[in-house]
Parts: C-alpha cells; structure tokens; sequence
C-alpha cells in the first residue's frame, strides 16, 4: 500500500513538471488558393424588379503578400415581362484583374484584407424581344425580334474587404464602378441589362457582391507581409531623418554647422 501511494504522489509530482517542459505552440502563416461564391447573384431576384437568376464564382492567388491576381466568372440570365415586352437574356461572363491590399497585418495570424482593385469584364450573351407592342398613328403594333448573339466589354474599379471568420473561411463585401467599353450593337432592340455588368440605362453602373470563399493553405511560411509604402510616409521619415541629430547629413547637424561657423571670423579664430 505504501509503494502504491509513494507512485500516485511521484505521478502527481511529475505531470504537472511536464507541462512546463512543453513547448508553446509555434505559430505559422498560411498561404493559398482561395476559392469562392458570390451569394449577393441569388439574392438579385428579391432586390431588383426584372427577374434575373445566375451565379458567380471567384478565385484569387497572394503574390508578394499585398498583391492578389483575380479571376471571376459567373452567368446570368433574365426574363422580364411588361405589359407592352417581354425580353430575354441570357449569357456567361469573366473578369480577370488584381486586388491590392491596403491593411497591414498585426500578426502572423492576421489575414484580413482591405482592398482596392481593377477588372476587366468580357460577356457572350443572347438577347431576344419574344412580344413587343408600340403603338404609331394608325394603330398598335403587335411584333417580336428574333435571338442575336452579342458581345459587351467593361472595365471596374472595385474597393472592399474580406475578413477570416474561421480558419481560412473567409466572408467578404466589395463595391463597384463599371464603366463600359464596347458592345455589339442590334438594329432592333438595345439590351438592357448585360450579364456581369449589370443595367445599361447609366454611364457607369454601380454593383456590390458578398461573397463566402475558402483558402486552401498550401504555402506555410514565418514571413509577415510588409505594408506597402506610400509617398506621404516615405516623406514623412526622410523629414524625420532631417531632424535626427545623430543624423551628420540631417538639418539638425546643419544648423550646429551653421552656428559654428558663424562664431569663427575670417582667420579661422573664434571671438
């Protein structure tokens, strides 16, 4: 009984000095592919009056840390019926660009981005006026216009944020300007809506996206990605390094110089 008991105090002893011979958990950044889907495209059928249904999906890939090449691709289609029309559209679309990372990171833990970015957008659509009524002089006109297959070509500008809700699972929200280049004109009926840029009664249509994505973490590294530099703050530390005192090229080196060349007369002798 006596050895039992000497063995649960030894055991006692020892487990809790064990713990503190373990070493902390090394911490590690993780870098990848990111895969996601733009959830806002199944919410558009609730948010704006023509019937429109689709999908998009989006990868990005870090470069240099800041620097993230995108690539979007999705579909739309569109089916709205007035009174006097009812039209249809129907097409695929991509953007390829880069987004640029304007946060800096706390942390080898820290991935949340905030961003500003360019794309460029290319469409291949179908469009078809299937009932059109107009009404002349004489009386109204009942007719329709066949399917004609067009192209439409964009640029945007896009600002925006993702944050990591778990590990990489990521949740994000981003806004854009689009501003139309080219499309391939139809005698008949000018389309509307262009699948991936959305209405085109305004110069530059405005769209948002929500979007869930994963990262899958293939590149482990103990590198935190610096912050990019900018102008202001490159000006600000050079005025910083003026000022250094211990700085022998610095202004305030400049003004000791000064002052003591001032006390010395022209003979080199000082007064």
């Amino acid at each position: 009984m006596d050895k039992i008991l000497r063995y649960i105090f030894i055991l006692l002893l020892i487990n809790p000095l064990a713990g503190f011979g373990q070493n902390k958990k090394e911490e590690w950044r993780y870098e990848g592919p990111r895969f996601g889907i733009d959830v806002s495209r199944f919410m558009m059928p609730f948010i704006q009056k023509s019937v429109q249904n689709g999908f998009e999906i989006q990868a990005d890939y870090p470069y240099k840390g800041n620097f993230f090449p995108t690539v979007e691709a999705g579909y739309q289609s569109v089916n709205d019926v007035k009174d006097s029309f009812h039209y249809t559209n129907k097409g695929a679309y991509g953007r390829i660009g880069v987004d640029m990372n304007i946060n800096k990171f706390e942390s080898l833990s820290d991935n949340d981005l905030v961003f500003v970015g360019f794309r460029y957008g290319f469409s291949r659509f179908a469009q078809e006026t299937l009932d059109a009524n107009y009404s002349n002089y004489w009386e109204t006109v009942k007719t329709s216009f066949p399917q004609k297959y067009l192209n439409a070509h964009w640029a945007e500008l896009v600002f925006g944020l993702k944050g990591e809700l778990l590990p990489n699972v990521f949740f994000g929200w981003s806004v854009r300007a689009k501003f139309p280049l080219a499309t391939t004109k139809d005698q008949h009926v000018t389309p509307y809506v262009v699948p991936g840029l959305g209405f085109t009664n305004t110069d530059v249509p405005f769209d948002f996206s929500i979007t869930v994505s994963y990262r899958i973490p293939l590149i482990k590294t103990k590198t935190l990605p610096k912050p990019l530099k900018t102008g202001g703050s490159k000006s600000q530390d050079s005025d910083q390094d003026d000022n250094d005192p211990n700085n022998p090229n610095g202004n305030g080196n400049n003004g000791i110089n000064r002052f003591r060349t001032g006390s010395n007369g022209m003979n080199g002798q000082q007064y």
